[in-house]
């Protein structure tokens, strides 16, 4: 029997050509588009309407309100620079902070110091790329809606959530940090829709797997900086709140309920505002 040879198509040049959307001096990061089916915090399936649960009783039963945490969207000009304009795509990194415990300043100056994402690995050696040495906060959009009586406030600059008494910070960091996988730059970009991007344009997908080299009193240790996402913060913050509440959901309502008469206990009434100090942290 003789096997046919299938010889591969020739690639759409329709397909590899990006439309430019700034002139090449614009300090846009997105200065062209590019023909990709960008991934997306929180994935395909994720709803945007507002969640019922947070008013039913049996989250008023479970819910204590505990720990106060921040998430924040810091950005770089390195991350616009060196990774947003090769990729035609927005950059940014999703933290949290213990505001009490530190705040989001002197997070940002911590970001600055570890030039945090500045390396890659190319050809076995490290580079290091410039910029990533001042670090800002992003902008959210004022018109972000929470769903009613979640334990959520929004500022301009961040977004505080009241935790519950049974969820740590480092828990709820975790979990977010597994809840928005789905757009993580190093990951995506060892994937084959990465790494089809990448071979459109060029670009190794070794330079979208940032690295952070940490000076260890003396000596140097490279570390994965994981909390880099592809993530436009004026179009899909709304996004980012509903991940942020389906977290807090999930863990006082992780599964179906059993059926069983409520005890009394005093019902959770949500911040109607921020405390001050967190706004002395968001708002700047």
């Amino acid at each position: 029997m003789t096997q046919s040879v299938r010889t591969p198509s020739a690639p759409n040049p329709r397909r590899l050509t990006p439309r430019r959307l700034k002139d090449p001096f614009s300090p846009a990061a997105v200065r062209e588009w590019a023909p990709t089916q960008w991934p997306e915090i929180g994935g395909p399936s994720l709803s945007l309407e507002p969640d019922k649960r947070f008013k039913s009783a049996a989250f008023r039963q479970l819910y204590r309100p505990g720990e106060r945490i921040a998430v924040y969207v810091p950005g770089c000009r390195g991350l616009r620079v060196a990774v947003g304009q090769a990729l035609h795509i927005g950059a940014w990194k999703i933290s949290t902070s213990q505001i009490e415990a530190r705040g989001i300043e002197p997070r940002l100056q911590a970001l600055g110091r570890d030039r945090y994402a500045a390396c890659y690995r190319r050809a076995g050696r490290i580079v290091e790329d410039e910029g990533f040495d001042e670090w800002v906060l992003s902008t959210l959009p004022p018109e972000l809606v929470v769903s009613p009586s979640a334990p959520i406030v929004l500022h301009g600059r961040g977004i505080e959530v009241i935790l519950p008494t049974t969820l740590s910070a480092v828990t709820f960091d975790r979990s977010l940090r597994h809840a928005l996988a789905d757009a993580e730059m190093g990951s995506w970009a060892s994937s084959p829709a990465g790494l089809e991007h990448c071979a459109w344009f060029g670009l190794s997908p070794s330079r979208f797997r940032r690295l952070t080299r940490y000076d260890m009193c003396g000596s140097a240790r490279l570390s994965k900086a994981e909390e880099i996402y592809l993530f436009k913060p004026h179009l899909q913050a709304q996004r980012l709140v509903r991940v942020i509440e389906n977290v807090v959901l999930a863990h006082v309502l992780p599964g179906p309920l059993p059926h069983r008469k409520p005890r009394a206990r005093p019902a959770y009434s949500p911040p109607a505002t921020g405390s001050s100090a967190v706004k002395a942290q968001l708002v700047m």
